[in-house]
């Protein structure tokens, strides 16, 4: 009997350490594995917080209602967009040549041995003709010559000034060569103010469209500046004159 009750408290040992295996068996079985480092599974990554100064880069960024309703930008107008050439001669040339000295030939052409002179750089040129890039000289020898290698302009030019509706002021620029007149025409109405400034050169004269001199450069060529009112309406002249080897000048009008 002692042998028997021996036996039963193995035996029930061993049932209870089996059943407990079998637990912890179950308890693990119900744990998901991580995986393996060989898989080939990308690792999650940890969300990112969007950074607080900057927009998220699907988010469109917002339009002012002034940015919807400004105008887009226009570049400047040509300072020549009011002013067109109606008449220019050239007259007078000054020699200007980047490999001196300048040939003089029979004709307008470069074929053949037609050199018949040569000329120093800053010669001054009387002009017989102007042509598809070629003058013709009288002085200080006949011949033609290639325009691009002189100095020139017009010496004798008319010019319409389309003054702007807005009043704003118009700039003039230009340059004798030698002799000449330069007329700058312009339509105003009865009691319009012409004002006119001057940049550089001599101060221009203004006559009315009777040929009145309201303004003349012989006493008025150390005034900085003039303005008037205008008693006739229509063609005003604004007038400059050279006679000798010319001058850069500049001024500016306004119409109001």
């Amino acid at each position: 009997m002692k042998l028997n009750a021996s036996v039963l408290t193995v035996a029930k040992a061993i049932s209870l350490a089996v059943l407990a295996g079998m637990t912890v068996a179950c308890s693990q079985s119900s744990v998901t594995e991580p995986p393996s480092p060989s898989t080939s599974a990308a690792p999650i990554a940890a969300p990112v917080s969007p950074s607080p100064l900057s927009p998220s880069p699907s988010a469109s960024t917002p339009v002012t209602t002034a940015q919807k309703q400004a105008p887009e930008a226009t570049p400047n107008s040509s300072p020549t967009a009011n002013r067109t050439v109606e008449s220019c001669v050239v007259k007078m040339a000054i020699v200007n040549d980047p490999k001196p000295p300048l040939n003089v030939r029979s004709a307008p052409t470069v074929e053949g041995n037609n050199v018949v002179g040569q000329l120093k750089n800053g010669t001054l040129l009387t002009i017989a003709d102007d042509q598809d890039g070629w003058l013709q000289i009288k002085t200080p020898l006949k011949g033609w010559i290639s325009k691009q290698q002189t100095t020139n302009g017009c010496n004798q030019k008319v010019e319409r000034l389309n003054l702007n509706a807005d009043r704003s002021t118009l700039q003039v620029a230009d340059r004798f060569v030698g002799t000449g007149l330069h007329r700058y025409l312009f339509l105003v109405n009865k009691g319009q103010t012409l004002t006119i400034t001057r940049d550089r050169g001599p101060f221009p004269m203004v006559i009315a469209p009777d040929g009145t001199f309201l303004l003349g450069h012989e006493k008025d060529d150390q005034r900085s500046n003039w303005s008037g009112q205008l008693e006739q309406a229509g063609n005003y002249t604004i007038q400059l004159e050279s006679n000798f080897r010319g001058y850069r000048y500049a001024f500016s009008m306004q119409v109001k």
